[in-house]
């Protein structure tokens, strides 16, 4: 007899979240719910008439994980508003910090997900996994530490570059760091893509989490707005978005689409469009796409430690003026976008993010409809929502 199952909250995850599945005779979703469910509080409201410097300051408290992502997008809103161009080393500087957050925020995400994977009697494994997954996480969080100033809340990321420059001593030993962090990603892709390649052998589903939506990227280790037609973004309040009137009622996020439909975000979505990554596959790719992404991230910080002029000017003086502009950054989890409207007097008047994450919300119901119920949880683990 058809059922409806809920998963209240859902974990192993970054948010706050519930999945409402509903179920026929043979187990399978024929229709999925995957509202977040954090509470509102009000960042975009909160910026009307503050100083504009104020902005990257506020919205890195937006998340603990991602904090550079939401401070560099919105520090590129800020200064493509009024027409500031940064300089050169202050560029290099800010995508280091963001690729610290990416080399953080990955093997995190590989820690959460292990217990779907890792078999109980593989205690050795997982303890290998899991010092593997520490010693990655620690150069991602020294990167963003150095770089940015501080650890959670970088204060180095402010309008118009970066604070301060690095030191040769510090950027001698943000090098050797990520020549370690490169031995020990591939470590983990190998041992990543075994467990992959393994569970959906064992479950007899090789396109588990299969979906038919686009991607959207606009970068692959930093953001670019040209990348997208803004014309064809539209965000849609949960209310609108969903029929069914639980989720209506409970979901706290805006639904964005893309052309009109949802679209995945994220690693998969940056491997599919600038690099060889397979399309149309099952959400396990995800996963497989993220421990690639960690030797793109390594790779591009050892280019920028090369090319970084440690003493080159890495901040310049904005000059306020009328003006709108849009800061993306592609995040960790998918593209981040920061919309900022500034006046002349460096207040804003008004202001509106794009948060990663919600992207992927959509996407993920229709990845988990046709699959048996009890592979839900797997497939929205996958997204790193």
């Amino acid at each position: 007899m058809p059922e409806t199952i809920r998963i209240t909250p859902t974990t192993r995850h970054e948010g706050h979240a519930k999945l409402v599945l509903e179920v026929d005779d043979e187990g399978i979703v024929s229709k999925a719910y995957y509202p977040n469910t954090t509470p509102v509080r009000g960042f975009e409201t909160m910026l009307k008439g503050k100083p504009a410097s104020f902005a990257p300051i506020a919205v890195m408290r937006i998340c603990g994980i991602c904090q550079a992502t939401h401070g560099i997008a919105s520090c590129e809103a800020v200064e493509d508003a009024i027409g500031c161009e940064i300089p050169d080393d202050g560029k290099l500087l800010r995508e280091l910090v963001g690729l610290g957050n990416r080399m953080h925020s990955h093997p995190l995400h590989h820690l959460l997900t292990a217990d779907d994977f890792i078999k109980p009697e593989e205690a050795d494994l997982k303890v290998e996994a899991i010092k593997l997954i520490q010693r990655m996480r620690k150069v991602g969080q020294l990167i963003v530490d150095v770089v940015g100033g501080e650890g959670i809340h970088p204060p180095n990321i402010v309008i118009g570059g970066m604070r301060t420059n690095i030191s040769e001593r510090a950027k001698s030993k943000l090098y050797y760091a990520c020549k370690q962090y490169e031995k020990d990603a591939y470590e983990m892709y190998d041992i990543y893509t075994m467990l992959i390649e393994r569970y959906l052998e064992e479950i007899g589903i090789p396109d588990l989490g299969a979906h038919e939506f686009p991607y959207l990227a606009s970068h692959t280790t930093f953001g670019d707005k040209n990348a997208i037609n803004w014309d064809d973004v539209s965000e849609i309040p949960a209310q609108r978005y969903y029929a069914n009137s639980e989720i209506a009622q409970t979901a706290t996020n805006q639904i964005p689409l893309y052309a009109g439909v949802p679209a995945e975000g994220g690693p998969r979505a940056r491997m599919v469009k600038f690099g060889n990554f397979r399309e149309g596959g099952g959400a396990m790719d995800i996963n497989i796409a993220r421990a690639q992404e960690n030797f793109g991230a390594v790779y591009r910080a050892l280019e920028i430690l090369d090319e970084l002029n440690i003493n080159g000017k890495s901040r310049i003086t904005p000059e306020y003026k009328d003006g709108f502009g849009i800061g993306v950054h592609e995040a960790p989890r998918a593209t981040n976008t920061h919309m900022a409207k500034v006046r002349k007097d460096g207040k804003i008047e008004s202001y509106n993010i794009i948060a990663a994450s919600t992207w992927n919300f959509p996407v993920v119901e229709k990845a988990i409809e046709k699959y048996p119920h009890q592979y839900a949880e797997v497939i929205m683990r996958a997204y790193d929502i």
